[in-house]
């Protein structure tokens, strides 16, 4: 059986900081089970530092955060093909070094966050997808305790947002501030504090994953190295407020912390997720430059397997029994293929310079 799929890379280009084209738009196709994909380069937009992208619900617009002084949000159009692939709308926002966005709760927003500046912004689309106003901005400065002085250690750097399944809210990891932050959205759009997790000191959450009814958050801890495991526990609301507007009925706490590696390497952990039936955890590894899997049979994820890649992994996706790693100082992308609980190299490496993140087309 023939699968193919399209991919947008982003990475730091050569008209940003890095080596790469911009955003390259790839097609993966695959000849039965087992086979090693064949794939085309499609189409290109050059772009400064696309560092994260985002395809809209149907996959007709990709969306991409500029890591850039000031951060931009810029959307385009891609054709069903995937050859052709067209700017529609290039925004400004307020602050620097955007490195992550997703999909807001209130379908016509984006939220950003914002690494340099160490702010959320929020973003309205139109009806075309295209980035027409930054509504709000979240400065998470005004959360450092106070007596605290910021320095270049412990500056407060939000890195990734999530939409939590079967909840209301989006949660923030902020890699300076030890803690992840908890949002609720309002019908305008606007989004407000309502909770957060804490970590122990020097954690540095980076990215999280969920599972499908967020009972369990999954925390990558970049300064640490290693996944912290909250788990949610029920609490009883007793406010007034409309629905819309409450805060989270729910809260978590930390219940464990492992090592996301096996190597005895400084780990500068980077992204996670969960594989499709939810019974284990890859992450990726920088520094060991490896991924590993954890099961989660156990009462907590337990390091199964742990598989070499390029340098600096600092993201990847799945695509069925595919894994496709973004190996960024290696200037490829990995290609895996996982059986279970062991992960195994499916085909040759993708060139591909400075990558940094992969998004398959819905």
């Amino acid at each position: 059986m023939t699968r193919t799929a399209l991919i947008a890379a982003g990475g730091y280009s050569r008209s940003g900081s890095g080596r790469g084209p911009g955003i390259e738009i790839l097609s993966l196709t695959t000849e039965g089970d087992g086979g090693a994909p064949v794939v085309e380069r499609l189409a290109v937009v050059d772009l400064p530092d696309p560092s994260f992208v985002l395809w809209s619900e149907d996959g007709s617009v990709l969306h991409a955060v500029l890591e850039t002084d000031p951060t931009r949000v810029v959307a385009m159009r891609v054709s069903a093909d995937g050859r052709e692939a067209e700017v529609i709308g290039d925004l400004v926002l307020e602050g620097s070094g955007g490195c992550h966005l997703s999909r807001g709760t209130v379908p016509s927003t984006l939220i950003v966050a914002q690494y340099g500046a160490g702010t959320v912004a929020t973003v309205r689309l139109d009806a075309e997808g295209r980035p027409i106003q930054q509504i709000d901005l979240d400065d998470h400065r005004e959360l450092l305790e106070r007596g605290d002085e910021a320095g270049a250690d412990d500056d407060p750097h939000p890195h990734q947002v999530v939409a939590l399944p079967g909840t209301r809210v989006l949660a923030v990891p902020d890699l300076g501030l030890d803690r992840v932050l908890l949002y609720r959205q309002d019908t305008e759009g606007m989004i407000d504090l309502a909770g957060e997790i804490p970590l122990s000191r020097g954690s540095g959450p980076r990215h999280l994953a969920a599972d499908h009814e967020s009972e369990q958050l999954h925390i990558a801890c970049e300064r640490s190295g290693m996944v912290a495991t909250a788990v949610r526990g029920e609490s009883s609301s007793q406010s007034r407020l409309p629905s819309a507007l409450e805060g989270p009925t729910h809260r978590w706490s930390v219940r464990s912390m492992i090592p996301a590696s096996g190597s005895e390497e400084p780990n500068a952990v980077s992204h996670i997720e969960l594989t499709a039936d939810e019974s284990a955890l890859l992450v990726a590894n920088r520094g060991p430059d490896t991924l590993s899997l954890l099961s989660l049979a156990p009462m907590r994820p337990q390091l199964v397997t742990e598989i070499e890649v390029g340098e600096h992994p600092r993201h990847f996706t799945q695509l069925e029994d595919l894994v496709l790693v973004a190996a960024q100082g290696a200037d490829r992308i990995d290609v895996l293929r996982r059986r279970d609980e062991e992960l195994a190299s499916a085909g040759e490496p993708i060139p591909a310079p400075s990558v940094s993140c992969l998004a398959v087309r819905p």
